[in-house]
């Protein structure tokens, strides 16, 4: 009788250094107490970032392995910890790896250098790199080689997932839609632009190319520990082949596990508008058509299938430790469930906290016959108390509904300041500037206060009007607002600091919306100030005002709850007491020159 519903069920602690000393640090990043909840919770495996040219040496390359002798032993510490608790460890790989074109390797090895491709506007990873060419035999003899003796070093690990298409510069079509140089899209289009260099490569299909690689690595795993799973993940692979892939997939050992973005490739109506869902989200339930194409190819081959969703936070809001939707994380299981799906990868870099969603999706992950709303009140009861969890469940329903009225779009995700809009410091001095990246270190000055006051609303606001994302947050926080109100209804549970803190985490989401919605009436107020409008100029005056009692009252929860402003990814607060503090005063300063 089957006992659990997803046999992979992988998460991610959130104290993990994705950019630094992930594998070095993992022990202290990943404490006993939360391995033991994890575990505790349903989940069986987490995963760290490796690279593979840092972890071991091989014969092709000598250069390779230098951070070999400190992290073989590190991660085999961080396996045996694990085991501990009856979880196992996977490896994220994105290989193989490309260099900047600067980088003394070149000089030793300019036979295996390349495509080109160049990164723009996300410093640190700034500047233009070459592919490691897979075509050559270096190359494939440095991936089998090092995959095979890495898991012989460790052989406790539990498998690997990879990523084959963007992210890092890594083979030579990883950044070269070949098959779409005619109608690119505007996210393809510079990558499209850029002449094929490679002449190794230019004979041959993207599809080849990415199966090689997946079975060179899938060999070299399997030949060192045959019980390891190789998890290909479908991220982006439309720059390789049109979705869903089906000559990509036909060249995969039947043994491979595939991987879908259950969201990615979805659409969802919002205000009239019919929005594409090009990310992980929790706005969108799922599972995508695209998802839904790669499931049933998967099924048709004999082979198994994970799902990767965000199950704590989405690049919607990540600056918070969970985002309180736990209908819509236990609907996407439970229809998981329903299609067969066989494990899934739980969270990217952030989404790993321990949550009542993580609770919910534990819960859901090891009972077979559990409801989705059955889950979901059970977590209630069982963190808050019985007689709390009736107001703690019904507020959940109204965050759950409310939250599918987020404007999606790419440019928002990635270029908003959403993660940090109670600390935004509106500045009537502002000028253009271009975006920021989300997901990166912000910028501050000398003082360390926020550098990111301009406005750079055109590049994030599209493809809708300022107007648009406005409606829809407002609608968002029409429905949010009765949860809100419905937990204060409980009020003789506030001196409980559980629900106390679930109140607080509420009332900070509707105050980063609000916020959000007055930058984009800021901007556009701005300009009509300059030109000497004076009901602008009162507008101004009045939001400022606003913005100081957002800021106050955000001041309060954060001093209460040092889990807030944190964003995983970029690994610091996005906001704290002095961003606050300072926005206060600035603000005040603002409104007497006007």
């Amino acid at each position: 009788m089957k006992t659990e519903t997803f046999s992979i069920r992988i998460i991610r602690s959130p104290w993990s250094d994705f950019y630094g000393r992930e594998i070095e640090d993992s022990v202290k990043n990943h404490p006993e107490s939360y391995l033991k909840e994890i575990a505790e919770e349903g989940f069986n495996a987490v995963w760290l970032h490796c690279i593979l040219r840092d972890i071991v040496s091989c014969k092709s390359f000598p250069e390779f392995g230098k951070k070999e002798k400190e992290q073989i032993p590190a991660l085999n510490r961080m396996v045996e910890r694990a085991a501990q608790y009856g979880l196992k460890v996977f490896l994220y790989f994105c290989e193989p790896r490309g260099f900047r074109e600067d980088d003394p390797f070149w000089k030793n090895n300019p036979d295996v250098r390349g495509q080109s491709t160049e990164f723009h506007g996300i410093d640190p990873f700034s500047g233009r790199y070459y592919a490691l060419c897979s075509s050559t035999q270096k190359v494939k003899d440095y991936l089998y080689e090092s995959s095979y003796k890495l898991f012989k070093k460790v052989p406790g690990l539990g498998g690997v997932f990879m990523i084959t298409a963007s992210e890092f510069h890594t083979h030579c079509y990883s950044h070269y839609p070949k098959w779409r140089l005619k109608f690119a899209d505007p996210v393809m289009e510079e990558w499209a632009r850029i002449p094929f260099e490679c002449k190794r490569c230019e004979k041959r299909e993207p599809y080849d190319v990415v199966a090689e690689i997946i079975t060179l690595i899938n060999k070299g795993i399997k030949d060192a520990k045959k019980d390891a799973k190789v998890i290909v993940w479908n991220w982006s692979w439309y720059i390789i082949e049109p979705d869903p892939q089906k000559k990509l997939i036909s060249r995969l050992p039947q043994d491979i596990i595939l991987q879908g973005d259950f969201e990615r490739g979805g659409y969802k109506k919002l205000l009239g508008k019919q929005l594409v869902v090009d990310e992980y989200s929790l706005s969108y339930t799922g599972p995508s058509p695209r998802f839904k194409k790669l499931f049933y190819l998967a099924r048709k081959r004999g082979m198994a299938t994970t799902a990767k969703l965000q199950i704590g936070t989405t690049h919607e809001l990540v600056t918070v430790p969970y985002i309180p939707v736990p209908y819509r994380i236990a609907e996407k299981l439970y229809r998981m469930r329903k299609m067969g799906v066989d494990g899934y990868l739980g969270c990217w870099i952030f989404g790993g906290d321990i949550s009542p969603m993580s609770k919910v999706a534990g819960k859901l992950s090891t009972n077979v016959s559990l409801t989705p709303s059955k889950a979901v009140k059970e977590v209630a009861i069982e963190e808050f108390g019985k007689e709390p969890a009736g107001y703690i469940v019904k507020a959940w329903r109204y965050f759950s509904d409310a939250w599918s009225s987020y404007p999606f779009s790419i440019p928002f995700l990635y270029s908003s300041p959403v993660n940090y809009a109670t600390a935004y410091p509106f500045d009537l001095s502002a000028k253009e500037i271009e975006a920021i990246p989300s997901w990166l270190p912000l910028p501050r000055d000398k003082d360390g206060h926020l550098a990111v006051a301009g406005d750079n609303l055109k590049h994030w606001i599209k493809p809708f009007s300022d107007i648009f994302v406005q409606k829809a947050f407002k609608k968002l926080l029409a429905e949010w607002e009765k949860g809100i109100e419905t937990l204060k209804e409980g009020k003789q549970y506030l001196k409980d600091p559980l629900y106390k803190k679930e109140l607080d985490l509420a009332v900070h989401i509707v105050l980063i919306i609000k916020s959000t919605i007055n930058i984009i009436e800021f901007y556009r107020l701005l300009k009509r100030y300059r030109k000497g409008d004076s009901k602008a100029k009162r507008r101004i005056k009045e939001l400022l005002k606003e913005e100081i009692d957002i800021a106050q009252k955000d001041l309060e929860i954060i001093r209460s709850n040092n889990d807030l402003g944190y964003h995983p990814e970029a690994h610091e607060y996005f906001i704290t007491e002095k961003d606050l503090t300072y926005k206060i005063s600035f603000l005040q300063k603002q409104i007497k020159t006007l």
